[in-house]
């Protein structure tokens, strides 16, 4: 009896993982040196799907995988050096994942896993700049995240989401970012412009909404909203301004502006239909509200 080689009993089992799955299509491209990609839609339950994957330059990786996937789409470009692309697809239909990196050492993530009708889509130029979106049994997502420069990190997770909308967008050196919602309609905003300014923003419940801006370096940004309709705005320019914005209830609305250099607010509001208003423009202000 003859046995099996190493090769053919790969082959075999690729062949009976794409039995169980149908019309799919793959298109790869790499132009350049050690270049690596690679797409895996096979496995049951897994139709109609397409993955495009482009690499110019050097020992660029790229990983695309979709399982139990249907009608569902994984575009994954990159130009430069040893820059690294990972989207998984599992348990959904109609999604969505894009992703462009230029440059040199970026690092781009992306999970929709039990997901419907979502999208997820980064842009990185420059060097070292990592990327993280995680979307998990939920519909009707989406999550954008770009970076600009040196350094810059962002994480957005959105579990138990329906209809949520997380945007990220960071240009200069050593920013970071972080969006955690659950819920139905949830809304972030995060802008930051400079260099070592952190904003982190967690929502959970129905219709909230939170926007960032932050220009300048040093900046901290901390935003925590769980109940029904609240929004906050906050904004800062300058260095090392630190404001912190909680609310829990229904209706509350929070906006807070700093302008200049070692500024401090912190808002909390507890309740039903609280509005909070803070503007501290100068040096070392240090602002209180509590409702």
């Amino acid at each position: 009896m003859k046995t099996f080689s190493p090769i053919a009993a790969a082959v075999l089992f690729a062949v009976s993982g794409a039995a169980f799955a149908g019309g799919n299509t793959a298109n790869q491209t790499q132009i350049g040196l050690a270049n690596g990609a690679i797409a895996d839609q096979t496995g049951p339950a897994t139709w109609f799907n397409q993955i495009d994957q482009l690499q110019v330059g050097i020992a660029n990786q790229a990983y695309a995988e979709q399982d139990v996937q249907l009608l569902s789409t994984i575009d994954q470009t990159q130009v430069g050096v040893l820059n690294d692309a990972t989207a998984l697809q599992e348990f959904g239909a109609f999604n969505s994942s894009s992703s462009l990196q230029i440059g040199v050492l970026n690092d781009s993530f992306t999970l929709q896993q039990a997901q419907l009708l979502s999208s997820a889509s980064t842009t990185q130029i420059g060097a070292l700049n990592d990327s993280f979106t995680i979307q998990t049994l939920g519909v009707g997502n989406s999550a954008n995240a770009t970076q600009i420069g040196i350094d810059n990190t962002q994480l957005t997770l959105q579990v138990a989401s329906f209809g949520s909308t997380a945007n990220t967008t960071q240009i200069g050196i050593a920013n970071d970012a972080t969006t955690v919602q659950t819920g139905i309609a949830q809304d972030s905003d995060i802008l930051q412009v400079g260099v070592a300014n952190t904003a982190g923003v967690g929502q959970a419940g129905l219709g909230n909404s939170s926007s960032v801006t932050q220009v300048g370096a040093g900046n901290l940004a901390l935003v925590g909203q769980l109940g029904a309709f609240n929004d906050q705005s906050t904004f800062q320019v300058g260095f090392v301004n630190n404001a912190a914005t909680f609310q829990l209830g229904l209706g509350h609305d929070s906006m807070t502006t700093q302008v200049g250099v070692f500024n401090n607010h912190l808002t909390t509001q507890v309740g039903l239909f609280e509005n909070a208003n803070a503007v501290q423009v100068g040096v070392a202000n240090f602002g209180l509200i509590t409702q």
